[in-house]
């Protein structure tokens, strides 16, 4: 009785397991992003989102030892050295206030994936 009573209690927590599992959403995929529709232009589209989340916070103002974004070359400096695409990206992390948006994050990731120009 006690074998058979616990081998349901295992059988229906492995069927709540299966069944609450759920696909990924592709939408919000970051590592399987199609960039042809995105655009990503440092300018117009990468500098509107890093003045707004990480120099109105003022972590990454100029002279910051956490690095200076207020130039291209101090973003530059983090994102060749992957500390963006793991912080904000992967991890999601920064800002420390909370993640991004995704559409952001989309923005940053398809810069990102066509070498962060300066355009």
């Amino acid at each position: 009785m006690n074998k058979v009573f616990f081998l349901t209690i295992i059988c229906i927590a492995f069927l709540g397991l299966v069944f609450s599992c759920k696909k990924k959403d592709k939408k919000d995929d970051l590592n399987n992003l199609d960039c042809s529709a995105i655009s990503s232009g440092y300018a117009s589209n990468i500098k509107p989102i890093i003045d707004g989340n990480c120099l109105s916070s003022g972590c990454h103002n100029a002279g910051s030892a956490n690095g200076d974004f207020t130039t291209y070359a101090g973003l530059k400096a983090k994102v060749d050295n992957g500390s963006v695409d793991n912080r904000v990206i992967q991890q999601k992390t920064m800002p420390l206030s909370g993640s991004l948006a995704m559409d952001d994050l989309k923005k940053i990731k398809c810069w990102l994936n066509s070498g962060a120009p300066n355009n």
